[in-house]
């Protein structure tokens, strides 16, 4: 019975634990704090950009934030426009074919398998924040 304790008690500290190890993964509060007022001064946190039609949110939201929204992978983040300087110049044929081919770490279609090729040149317009 004893280690039927034991064990309930690490099971329900364990989840805490790891919450607690990963809050300290985290910007420190002097970096991010300055980090905030500077960007929020010059353009919306990349995580925060949301598309205004719904329809387009959504793909958004399923296809392209999880990489999009912080840059990972190298993924240009949405709305930065030094990130998508030297795409845009390419021109938006080859960002299309790039989004529907996958290029580097993005897969073929960013995993959006129903978008058709309008849903993706809004979403690239969108994420190189050309609009909205």
């Amino acid at each position: 019975m004893m280690s039927f304790k034991v064990s309930h008690r690490f099971a329900t500290l364990l989840p805490l634990g790891l919450v607690i190890a990963l809050v300290g993964c985290g910007p420190s509060p002097s970096t991010s704090a300055t980090a905030t007022t500077e960007t929020a001064s010059a353009a919306p946190s990349s995580r925060s950009l949301m598309p205004s039609d719904p329809a387009l949110k959504s793909l958004y939201i399923q296809s392209c934030y999880g990489c999009h929204s912080t840059g990972v992978a190298g993924a240009p983040r949405s709305g930065n426009q030094t990130d998508w300087a030297p795409r845009l110049q390419k021109g938006m044929d080859v960002l299309l074919s790039n989004t529907v081919n996958g290029l580097n770490s993005m897969p073929p279609k960013g995993m959006c398998m129903g978008c058709s090729e309008e849903d993706f040149r809004n979403l690239i317009v969108f994420l190189s924040g050309q609009s909205e």
